[in-house]
């Protein structure tokens, strides 16, 4: 009983001291807790890294570790990928929602699409009216299929809401916090002069559902987080249309300390426009070991460490590029954790039983960034 009494003392100190980041390790997928001070929670995606993984139940695990309940004040999924959000009716997110026992206060996700009027079966891409679809497979029909179907009785149902960039949707109480959607859907890009914000599903060529990943601005007083899903950083036509989204709004995000790397460090992402914006001291990647993606790739590293003082890894993803950087490289085999002391100089980074811990210099006088705006 003792044992139990203090080690929810010491969580507690621990969790309103600052700031906290949990940067799972949930192989080539990716999923992030944050905790304010207030124990204000928001959990970023739940990946799963196959049809049959179940990453989930370890993050619901992780989650009871860390808040000491079953409690999350927001989910947010970034955009429809498995490993981002897993596969609805199986394991991920709707796990989360349905099985796990986590009661989310609210659920954000992007405007893809909603299950058409007076359908009790769902299970076809003609099931649903596309609002802003490109690019699409069975993860982005069933997640339409689950999350907007009012004939079912699910938990989402009662919660979820569309992300509306530069609005107060997810709104920790702290004192100096602001949390920003900077961008959702590809809202404002253009292709030909016509946006890529729209239902392509019967098109012959489509825009990346990367594009559509939703973007936060994530500050604790001088401190600035910056996380963005899969968005996208260059213009490639192959079997999907990928488009610049990293540029418009690099403005908007402003310098940070801490880069959540687009896209595992893929080649679509990480533009140097961008990434001169943001300025980051520090960059972490999620990724799995020797992924068959070979995330990161040769450029977003030389992106990367043009700017960044270390790169933290979850894995050991690419070694044949990341030995090329060895000075700046971490690789933590582990989740990833990163605090920011209240009013703190420093912020801290380190693996989940602290054999290392590196401190590293907040940025004051941050530059203000610019208005975000539709």
């Amino acid at each position: 009983m003792y044992f139990i009494i203090f080690c929810f003392y010491i969580h507690h100190v621990f969790s309103t001291s600052g700031i906290d980041i949990h940067i799972f390790n949930v192989g080539q997928a990716d999923s992030q807790l944050i905790v304010f001070p207030s124990g204000y929670s928001i959990l970023i995606d739940a990946g799963e890294t196959a049809p049959s993984s179940m990453n989930c139940k370890k993050i619901a695990d992780w989650v009871f570790e860390i808040l000491g309940s079953y409690h999350i004040n927001v989910g947010v999924a970034t955009h429809l990928h498995d490993d981002h959000i897993g596969t609805a009716f199986k394991n991920g997110f709707w796990y989360l929602l349905e099985k796990s026992g986590i009661i989310f206060d609210k659920f954000i996700d992007r405007d893809s699409g909603i299950i058409k009027n007076g359908l009790a079966i769902c299970d076809d891409v003609e099931d649903i009216n596309w609002h802003v679809i490109g690019s699409y497979g069975d993860t982005a029909i069933k997640w339409a299929c689950y999350a907007s179907n009012t004939q079912l009785k699910t938990q989402i149902m009662k919660i979820r809401e569309v992300a509306k960039p530069c609005s107060n949707q997810i709104n920790p109480p702290d004192k100096d916090a602001l949390v920003q959607i900077i961008v959702s859907d590809g809202l404002g890009v253009l292709e030909d002069g016509k946006p890529i914000s729209q239902d392509f599903h019967n098109s012959t060529r489509k825009p990346s559902e990367n594009d559509y990943s939703i973007a936060l601005r994530i500050k604790y007083g001088d401190f600035v987080y910056s996380t963005a899903g899969d968005l996208d950083g260059y213009y490639f036509r192959d079997s999907n249309i990928y488009h610049d989204i990293e540029t418009p709004y690099k403005d908007v995000v402003g310098v940070v300390d801490i880069y959540h790397v687009n896209h595992h460090g893929s080649e679509h992402s990480n533009n140097l426009d961008y990434l001169q914006a943001l300025q980051p001291t520090v960059a972490v990647i999620s990724c799995g070991q020797n992924n068959r993606y070979f995330h990161p790739v040769q450029t977003s590293m030389e992106h990367i460490t043009t700017y960044f003082e270390k790169v933290f890894l979850t894995n050991d993803c690419n070694p044949e590029v990341t030995n090329n950087f060895i000075e700046q490289v971490v690789i933590v085999n582990d989740k990833i954790l990163i605090h920011y002391p209240k009013n703190g100089e420093k912020f801290y980074v380190s693996d989940s039983t602290e054999t290392f811990k590196i401190a590293f210099a907040v940025k004051k006088n941050k530059p203000t960034p610019a208005v975000c705006k539709l």
